[in-house]
């Protein structure tokens, strides 16, 4: 019962936030966006109470939330306290992808994917994450001093979509890897709006902030609630 009810208030709360950061950065919306991220933590935390078979699962995916949640806030300070700018920006980045890090242990841990089909992924991954920054002036973005922590963080974002998918195929479509892979290709989506609004010019509008984090949101919101359906 709980986690319907922390579900529900959280969406409602995360879906007002989205309409107010439209407006830039705050500290009142910095505030507001750390009770946005500390709902969608909260609902993963009431899915594993409620569903105790998957305790590593779901241990790992709340661990890699709450690395999520001090990444938001990272990234909040950034456009708060431009002097430091760099170092929130390096620190967002950071705390994001070891998050990633503990959703694809989640993952690779609980349906028990063969070695090979790992490092395949590995492999694709690190690819993706090599070409986002090589077409960088394609996409008409300037990475700058930034380019080896996009390519590293880029390649464990997509392999976090790449494993999920490959779970969800695995298991012949179970509802807690189908959750997994639309959360994390949201997540995913979410990153490339992000990545044009830091990186790119003219494209950190109202509606570029708004989309950013809708997809956000309702990628972590996924993805912590696959832990009700993983058995």
């Amino acid at each position: 019962m709980m986690y319907y009810i922390v579900l529900s208030v959280g969406v409602v709360v995360s879906l007002v936030f989205c309409y107010q950061r439209r407006l830039g950065f705050s500290i009142k919306n910095l505030l507001f966006k750390s009770v946005s991220s500390l709902c969608y933590l909260l609902t993963a935390v009431f899915a594993l109470i409620d569903n105790v078979n998957a305790r590593t699962y779901g241990s790992l995916i709340i661990m890699g939330g709450a690395l999520g949640l001090v990444g938001d806030i990272l990234l909040d300070l950034k456009g708060i306290y431009k002097k430091d700018e760099r170092v929130y920006l390096k620190g967002g980045f950071i705390f994001f992808l070891v998050g990633h890090i503990f959703y694809i242990a989640a993952i690779v841990y609980s349906i028990k994917l063969k070695w090979w089909i790992v490092l395949l992924g590995a492999v694709v991954s690190a690819v993706i994450g090599v070409l986002t920054v090589l077409s960088a002036n394609l996409m008409k973005v300037h990475y700058g001093a930034y380019r080896r922590i996009v390519a590293v963080y880029v390649a464990f974002l997509a392999m976090t979509t790449v494993m999920s998918a490959t779970a969800m195929i695995v298991s012949s479509f179970e509802k807690g890897y189908v959750l997994m892979a639309v959360g994390s290709l949201l997540f995913l989506l979410s990153d490339a709006v992000l990545s044009n609004t830091f990186f790119g010019r003219g494209k950190d509008k109202k509606h570029h902030l708004f989309i950013n984090h809708f997809l956000y949101y309702a990628g972590q919101y996924l993805i912590a609630a696959s832990i009700m359906f993983i058995k």
